[in-house]
């Protein structure tokens, strides 16, 4: 069977849109939509873009900006993508699976991996880092990766282990795929599933530097991040703490609560815990809300995810308390995942991700409803002003989200790959010679 070819108009290309994430992407109205079944589809998609000089997007798990545009070539891998093969400690995985369900089907078999804070992202996040509650004690997601099979974005198929094969491309591939291939199938090596203890807790914005302090006190083997924002039954932004600990069936490890609201729990597996997300001051989450039918009228964003090293609670706390209190809307929140631990134990030139200093990705979403005509120009000034603040304290930026196009994008490729930037636009050059896949031009005009 050949790829299935979707077009405007069709039942099914309205429906594939309709089932991304991102409120950005889902408004899209590509060319045309192409859901390979096997790598030669992929590679025929990728032809066809570069003869017709379309942008080419990736679709995996459909939570990036950048998985759908106007008048691109859409590479639907979530459709027929998703085979899942598990091995001995290794697991061979497709680009169209989300980590959620990858979660999923290892713990069956009793095996885990390090994922980010929410389960619906794809291989976006596998290959551009991927930071989670296991993190400071498994490193990061693109750390467990052994081997990668993909389509070049001139069309040429490859598959890379850590091998010296191809160093520069190996470690590039991990931290900057989307500029240079699109990439089917990723090799990884898995984890023994541990119980985790989770220690959920609502606190004053008042008491945040406190909280910050003590979490960089922690042990590798807990994590403790954050949620600034407005809890679903208040009108007063607060402080979600969100303490994870690996632990042995028998053991006992959350620390003594300090806080009012505080709500404890062992759970099985990552798959299992709570929603990364504000509480109410009962600690239920409230039920997500159904996604708009009308594709166009998904909530938009503008997000920037940015590092920062430990030792500076008391500028950090002040500035991110003083812009959480000012958001435009009770959508808005910034969260603080927390990393260092093994993401430190690797070194720095081993992949593309720059950030193995840090201490905190600090996530800033500026969120608005499209109904809303006025917001967008202001929730975008306070996501870029908070983005500003921090950059005089940062080590990296977590490019998962990016703004090409923009005034501040040449200083997020700077602060993402630092000097390995120019070897990124060299690769670029030779993997990408028609720039169909996203760009590293740093132009405000294009």
């Amino acid at each position: 069977m050949t790829a299935i070819t979707l077009h405007p108009g069709q039942h099914d290309y309205e429906q594939a849109l309709a089932g991304l994430f991102n409120g950005d992407a889902a408004a899209c109205d590509p060319l045309i939509i192409v859901q390979p079944r096997h790598e030669q589809d992929v590679v025929e998609a990728v032809m066809r873009a570069r003869r017709n000089g379309l942008p080419l997007m990736v679709r995996s798990g459909g939570h990036s900006r950048f998985c759908a545009a106007d008048g691109a070539l859409v590479l639907d891998l979530s459709a027929h993508f998703t085979s899942i093969e598990l091995e001995a400690d290794q697991v061979r995985v497709q680009g169209g699976v989300g980590m959620g369900a990858l979660l999923q089907a290892l713990a069956p078999h009793g095996r885990m991996l390090p994922v980010g804070t929410h389960a619906t992202p794809g291989f976006g996040l596998l290959l551009m880092g991927g930071i989670g509650h296991l993190s400071r004690s498994l490193g990061l997601t693109l750390d467990s990766i052994v081997a990668l099979r993909g389509v070049r974005a001139d069309g040429t198929p490859f598959v890379l282990r850590g091998d010296g094969q191809d160093p520069i491309a190996w470690r590039l591939l991990r931290g900057a795929a989307p500029f240079l291939a699109v990439i089917t199938e990723a090799t990884l090596r898995t984890h023994a599933r541990r119980p985790l203890d989770v220690r959920r807790s609502l606190t004053a914005l008042e008491e945040f530097q406190c909280c910050l302090q003590n979490a960089e006190a922690l042990p590798r083997e807990m994590s403790c991040s954050f949620v600034l924002g407005v809890p679903p039954d208040s009108n007063q932004a607060a402080v979600l703490s969100y303490v994870v600990h690996a632990v042995d069936d028998s053991g006992d490890s959350n620390p003594d609560a300090d806080c009012t609201d505080v709500w404890r729990g062992r759970v099985m597996g990552l798959e299992e815990l709570p929603d990364f997300n504000m509480p109410g001051h009962d600690g239920s989450l409230p039920a997500e809300p159904m996604a708009d039918t009308d594709r166009r009228r998904r909530l938009r964003s503008w997000i920037h995810a940015i590092s920062v090293e430990s030792g500076q609670t008391e500028t950090l706390a002040t500035i991110l308390t003083t812009a959480i209190q000012r958001a435009p809307n009770p959508l808005c929140r910034i969260d603080l995942q927390h990393i260092g631990g093994a993401v430190r134990d690797q070194p720095m030139q081993s992949s593309a991700y720059r950030g193995r200093n840090a201490e905190w990705s600090i996530v800033i979403s500026g969120l608005w409803h499209p109904d809303d005509s006025s917001a967008a120009e202001g929730v975008k000034q306070w996501s870029d002003d908070l983005f500003d603040a921090l950059a005089s304290l940062s080590c990296h930026l977590y490019l998962v989200e990016r703004h090409p196009g923009t005034i501040r994008y040449r200083r997020q490729l700077q602060l993402a790959y630092a000097e390995d930037l120019e070897l990124l636009h060299a690769l670029k050059c030779q993997w990408d010679p028609d720039q169909i896949l996203p760009t590293l031009n740093t132009s405000t005009h294009g």
